[in-house]
């Protein structure tokens, strides 16, 4: 396979979360503007209609982030210390909820005067939590859900490291039959029952650890019978999408998916991340830079959106084309997040490395 010959930085998979994080961006403004039948000439309207009724380049973004959590987060559990789960827990928190915290500030602080929404206090403490789903309760920025999946991920992560299989081909195999064979039941029970359960948290979970196998089957050293596994595995989740895809969204349940931008969405991102891994390996020193502050870019594209909007209603922009609103909440969102990754991001992952560091160099008790 190839993949990413450069394993210490890891340089093409920065690259891919930087390009996802600009195209949930371009996919929101798209959204927006298609809906509300805001774009001013036709070429706009078609390819909106294109990229968000058929071809969802956001849910594509999300699939290939899933994907690279799954190629990079359980390696920094096979790193040899003295207590690598606390460390896991340590690190993993110190980059995640410091900047989605300060997303948090900037969304509460905002998005009431420039679009009117009002948020419970109920919402907001379940939402410091970064469960608030779980809770019942909804997200205050959209992009949020993600997250939680990425929570349980890493769970599931920890316990097959626990189980000692996290560093086995076999056992991320295991871990994406398990999760692909969940998801089929959810959805057949969604289909069957007529209740929206969450079918995107199991399949989200398989695309995570088939990113994992696809890491391992990326190794110089793989052999054939390695790579294989890798095809044959991945070959079972291609095979299961579609199937997925027809029982759980044949009926809208009040998100507007339908069965084939499921199973698209699905196979671009999936076929996205290995050609950006394997024979489009994309190094440019700007999607590299864009790809370490990709999750600030990603929180903070939400808040960005309806600044832009409010200063710049779209019915001020005609006849002028909606790209120039997704052109500057590019700029905008950047900006924010090169601050938040400056300020809020580093100095937080060097707090969160520290405590490590200095817990594990506390003498550990004798058990006489």
């Amino acid at each position: 396979m190839g993949a990413c010959r450069d394993i210490r930085r890891l340089i093409c998979v920065d690259s891919i979360r930087g390009v996802a994080a600009i195209t949930v961006i371009y996919f929101h403004v798209s959204e927006v503007a298609y809906r509300n039948g805001l774009t001013s000439n036709s070429y706009e309207y078609y390819l909106f209609l294109f990229l968000t009724e058929y071809f969802d380049i956001g849910k594509i973004a999300v699939v290939m982030f899933f994907a690279v959590s799954g190629f990079v987060i359980p390696f920094s559990l096979l790193k040899a210390n003295m207590a690598p789960l606390r460390d896991f827990a340590v690190s993993r928190f110190f980059r995640l909820y410091p900047a989605y915290w300060g997303s948090m500030i900037l969304a509460l602080a905002l998005i009431p005067l420039v679009r009117g929404d009002m948020f419970t206090l109920t919402q907001i403490l379940a939402n410091i939590t970064m469960l608030q789903q779980f809770l019942g309760q909804e997200n205050i920025l959209g992009v949020y859900w993600t997250l939680q999946i990425e929570m349980l991920f890493y769970l599931a992560s920890a316990l097959m490291f626990h189980l000692r299989l996290l560093h086995k081909p076999e056992g991320a195999v295991g871990a994406v039959m398990f999760f692909l064979f969940c998801t089929i039941a959810m959805a057949a029970g969604r289909y069957a029952m007529g209740i929206k359960l969450p079918v995107a948290i199991p399949l989200g979970l398989t695309v995570m650890f088939w990113g994992l196998l696809w890491r391992h089957g990326a190794d110089a050293k793989a052999c054939t019978h390695l790579r294989r596994l890798v095809a044959a595995t991945s070959l079972l989740v291609v095979l299961a999408v579609p199937l997925v895809s027809l029982l759980s969204y044949n009926v809208d349940m009040g998100f507007g998916e339908t069965w084939y931008r499921y199973t698209i969405a699905y196979y671009a991102g999936m076929a996205l991340f290995v050609l950006f891994t394997t024979k489009l390996r994309i190094t440019h020193p700007a999607f590299v830079w864009l790809g370490t502050i990709s999750y600030s870019v990603y929180l903070l594209g939400p808040v960005a959106q309806p600044i832009v909007e409010h200063l710049l209603p779209y019915r001020r922009l005609a006849p002028y084309p909606v790209h120039v609103i997704v052109v500057l909440t590019a700029i905008v969102t950047v900006i924010m997040a090169y601050l938040s990754h400056r300020f809020i991001e580093l100095p937080s992952q060097k707090f969160g490395k520290k405590l490590a560091a200095r817990q594990s160099s506390l003498p550990v008790p004798s058990s006489a």
